[in-house]
């Protein structure tokens, strides 16, 4: 598990390399490869933030916790714009890598804006454990480093995060099995370190090691023909 700075630079250093191998298949046009890298890129940079996190950990509001909280924050933010364009790219339907990529930019735009809104404009006057209105910092929890993330509507921002990690690429035809692995691996890394360690929302994001090596490795060339597409009526055939 990447309980430490060291495993978390590892992690890292390990995306930045799948990242690279990604892009540079080419047998992809150019904007599926971008996509699918990227997305690998977003997670090695998180781990890395938290590598750097370890040695200022709960230095809250100054300094290089402020600047890695912020870091976090706007990391948060673009999970969106990160996510959805690469899930959507295993889609059959040509338009889904397009269309996927505008909402992404929306909510990413719409998380960014709330991000420097009054952090006490929140929904229903919830008390946040994650996002909202807290006290930007990255915290040393039980077994890892965690988030307290700033901004205003904490619950839009947490709910349309998960929503683009976990349903958004059931919203592509014929893309069931890429939808169905993410949904999956989203409720495992959300809940699943909540479940077994007791930790809070906060610490169990940051436990992407559940995570990060499962979406690596769905977005890696080597298993891309597992989770491409499989049109309706080419399954009928390959099963009659």
């Amino acid at each position: 598990m990447c309980f430490s700075a060291n495993m978390s630079l590892g992690f890292g250093l390990i995306g930045l390399v799948a990242s690279s191998v990604t892009f540079l298949d080419n047998s992809e046009p150019f904007w599926v490869r971008l996509a699918r890298s990227y997305a690998i890129f977003h997670f090695a940079l998180m781990e890395l933030i938290q590598y750097f996190a370890y040695p200022v950990a709960d230095q809250c509001g100054f300094g290089a916790n402020l600047l890695l909280s912020e870091l976090s924050t706007y990391h948060i933010s673009l999970q969106a714009f990160a996510i959805m364009p690469a899930l959507a790219t295993y889609s059959s339907d040509p338009n889904a890598l397009k269309r996927a990529t505008q909402i992404g930019v929306t909510l990413s735009s719409f998380f960014l804006f709330f991000s420097f809104l009054p952090r006490h404009w929140q929904l229903f006057d919830v008390e946040p454990n994650f996002i909202g209105d807290m006290v930007a910092c990255l915290f040393m929890g039980e077994y890892h480093i965690g988030y307290h993330i700033t901004s205003a509507y904490g619950l839009l921002v947490t709910h349309g995060s998960l929503f683009a990690l976990a349903l958004s690429g059931f919203l592509w035809k014929d893309n069931a099995r890429m939808a169905s692995y993410h949904f999956g691996m989203a409720i495992m890394t959300l809940f699943l370190p909540q479940w077994l360690f007791n930790v809070s929302t906060g610490e169990a994001a940051a436990m992407y090691c559940f995570y990060s090596i499962p979406i690596t490795l769905s977005f890696f060339p080597a298993f891309k023909n597992f989770f491409k597409a499989l049109p309706q009526k080419n399954y009928q055939e390959i099963v009659s």
